[in-house]
């Protein structure tokens, strides 16, 4: 509904400036009309734009009332200035004011002088209306800010010297119609001189200002992944080596970087330990590894169902990479080598809470590996579930292109036993017949035998940017497990559909019927799984039932914390859109609290501290924001408790007009990537991350490291 209403908004926001500053130059020319006919005709028109601009500005306020009923938070920054504070004054001044006498002069079929609608009340206020739609046509240019309320006094200030400028001009104009003056024929040359000289330099103005912004905007050749001021709830500074002083403020305060909330006061940096690098915080380095893999990142080309060919980098020549399969608790050893000509690669984990140092994100806990190298990753693995690695190298290309692969961990006790165990990953491929979407490597129907009575668990991993939609047509299923973790006593389901966030996972089992079965994304409608008794068979998908709702599903179970746990900090966060100049390149950014990356608040924590976040969406985009080393639990959506199992996840998907309240303890000390799992997002800004007290990292962004974790 909110996604609606904000695109809705945003097209009138457009359509809101023209028609008013049509109304607002047609009310100014009445004054200066020849004759009666020519002014009622013109007076009829000015009525038009008026009364179409008064309507656009009710729906505006429609809009907006609607977005502020969902959530005040949702309206609380641009859109209430350039809605309220800008725009209003001039649509009621014009509909008290202006309208009347325009109106009036529509209607009369009399003689009546011109120079009567020459008066500033009944020009000056169209006028200002739209000056105040001015601000919502240039909306997005705004910056979002979550102290908005800080601002208002100079947007105020920005209103009523608007104003005045507009009614001291039109008094003077008054003046000059009512004396029966104009501009002499001989100076209308200097004027027009006059005009184009300032257009010029205001141009060249705008000129400059842009040009310095997209120099402003742009990375540093070099810079750490901590670079810039690093907001800790206790008001403490870091400076990019981890070290810092105090600066004032206290616990619970709110600074235009960073909603922070806290229960102590803060914490000096550096004060009572000595700094460790994430090189210290390792995997075991001694030890015999229960498990050993090899993955090589090479080129390949690799041939869909349909017959189109992928020109991909994978791992081992295949795409999706090999399966990673191991238990919880073993040792696992994993070497990744570089193949690849003239470029460098890395290796996370996706959803694993391994040691900081094994976290394999470029740039931050290691170097990338360049081409013809290695690099060896060694952990415990303590998690069981589905999960997945990918490279964090150049996302957004590398993953894309196919350097990805699922991972698949046992309990270190017997597993639920089923008869089928699938993996299942949605991912988009460009290939040499253009882009399509495929579970793997099928782009058309799969068809299975399965017998009836079979237990069949379909793991399902999107690795796309995009949410993706499964459904599941011609059996009853469960929902065992969300990002790996499973569901407390998870019920039957029939016909839902069942969203999964980019990087999200999913785990689905049914018990095979006598009758065909269809797995199915509505992405890909044509591709899926068919499962009958001969493998022959299919089943027409459905994708007209109601969205599995997680946060009623299951049953409650014990929690290490939940809702009513005291928290050591909470972290607010709106995510949001700018268009604005990002490394050099006029873009949609992506914000976090007004700010892209590198300049997004550093979330930092102490180790043993209960953290809670809370992510508000004012976009129009889906952001599925995961975090790197730790597992959050789902405390509410839209301010709604959850009722049902305890939800943990390590990627949370926010979509538009959506508030999601989660929770984890700082138990796994690092420099962790938090950050949307639309890398196109990441690669515009939406990238933050969470750091402990006296951690650093050796490693850097940019120049002849190469790094490149977007």
């Amino acid at each position: 509904m909110y996604l609606a209403i904000s695109i809705f908004d945003f097209i009138v926001s457009l359509v809101l400036f023209p028609v008013w500053l049509l109304a607002a130059l047609t009310v100014r020319r009445l004054a200066t009309r020849p004759d009666t006919r020519r002014l009622r005709r013109g007076a009829r028109i000015a009525v038009v734009f008026t009364v179409l601009g008064l309507l656009l500005a009710a729906g505006r306020l429609l809009t907006f009332s609607q977005m502020a009923g969902i959530n005040w938070d949702l309206v609380g920054d641009r859109r209430a200035v350039t809605t309220l504070l800008l725009l209003l004054p001039g649509v009621l001044a014009t509909l008290v004011l202006s309208l009347p006498k325009v109106w009036s002069a529509a209607r009369r079929r009399g003689p009546e002088d011109p120079k009567a609608l020459v008066a500033p009340r009944i020009t000056v206020p169209p006028q200002l209306a739209a000056f105040g739609a001015l601000g919502g046509f240039f909306e997005k240019f705004l910056p979002p800010d979550r102290s908005a309320a800080l601002n208002y006094p100079v947007y105020g200030l920005i209103l009523v010297a608007g104003a005045s400028w507009l009614v001291l001009r039109g008094r003077r104009r008054a003046e000059r119609i009512d004396g029966g003056t104009t501009a002499p024929q001989r100076t209308r040359g200097r004027r027009v001189a006059v005009r184009l000289g300032t257009t010029v330099v205001v141009l060249g103005v705008i000129g400059t200002l842009l040009t310095l912004e997209s120099q402003r905007s742009r990375f540093p050749d070099t810079f750490s992944m901590m670079k810039g001021t690093m907001d800790y709830g206790g008001g403490t500074t870091f400076a990019a080596d981890g070290h810092g002083g105090h600066h004032g403020g206290s616990a619970g305060t709110n600074t235009n970087a960073l909603g922070v909330h806290g229960n102590h006061a803060g914490h000096s940096a550096g004060a009572k330990a000595a700094a460790v690098s994430v090189d210290a915080l390792k995997g075991p380095k001694s030890g015999t590894p229960d498990r050993r893999f090899t993955l090589t990142a090479q080129e390949a080309k690799v041939r869909l169902s349909s017959g189109r060919t992928v020109d991909a980098w994978s791992f081992n020549g295949q795409i999706p990479g090999p399966e990673l399969r191991m238990k919880q608790g073993e040792l696992v050893e994993i070497t990744l080598v570089n193949k690849l000509e003239d470029t460098p690669v890395s290796t996370h984990w996706h959803g694993l809470d391994v040691p900081n140092g094994e976290d394999g994100v470029a740039g931050v806990t290691q170097d990338a590996v360049q081409p013809g190298g290695t690099y060896t990753y060694r952990f415990r693995v303590k998690e069981r579930g589905t999960f997945w690695y990918h490279s964090h190298q150049s996302s957004s290309e590398q993953v894309h292109r196919g350097l990805f692969g699922p991972m698949v961990i046992d309990p270190a006790q017997q597993a639920r036993p089923v008869d089928q165990d699938l993996t299942v990953q949605a991912h988009t491929w460009d290939t040499s017949q253009g882009t399509v979407t495929a579970l793997g490597t099928s782009d058309t129907l799969d068809r299975r035998t399965a017998r009836p009575g079979q237990k069949v668990r379909l793991r399902l991993i999107n690795s796309d940017v995009l949410t993706r939609t499964f459904t599941l047509t011609g059996v009853p299923y469960t929902v065992t497990s969300i990002d790996g973790m499973d569901i407390n006593q998870p019920g039957e389901l029939t016909g839902r559909r069942l969203v999964i966030a980019g990087a999200g996972r999913l785990d689905v089992e049914f018990t095979m019927p006598d009758t065909p079965v269809r797995l199915a994304s509505e992405d890909a409608p044509d591709a899926g799984i068919a499962f009958s008794a001969d493998g022959k068979g299919t089943v027409e998908p459905r994708f007209d039932g109601e969205e599995f709702d997680k946060t009623s599903y299951g049953k409650p179970a014990s929690q290490p914390f939940d809702a009513r746990s005291t928290y050591d900090r909470t972290f607010d966060l709106v995510l949001d859109e700018w268009l604005g100049f990002y490394n050099g390149t006029f873009a949609l950014r992506q914000t976090i609290n007004g700010r892209v990356f590198p300049d997004a608040p550093m979330l930092m924590v102490k180790e043993g501290e209960l953290i809670r976040v809370r992510f508000l969406n004012r976009g129009q985009e889906d952001h599925p924001m995961h975090l790197h080393g730790h597992h959050v639990l789902v405390l509410s959506q839209n301010g709604k408790p959850v009722t049902g199992s305890p939800i943990w996840q390590d990627t949370v998907l926010v979509r538009p007009g959506e508030a999601w309240e989660v929770a984890f303890k700082a138990d796994n000390p690092g420099i962790w990537m938090d950050h949307c799992h639309n890398f196109t997002h990441a690669q515009l800004g939406m990238v933050m991350h969470v750091a402990y007290e006296n951690v650093t990292t050796p490693y850097t962004v940019g120049g002849k490291s190469g790094n490149r974790p977007d």
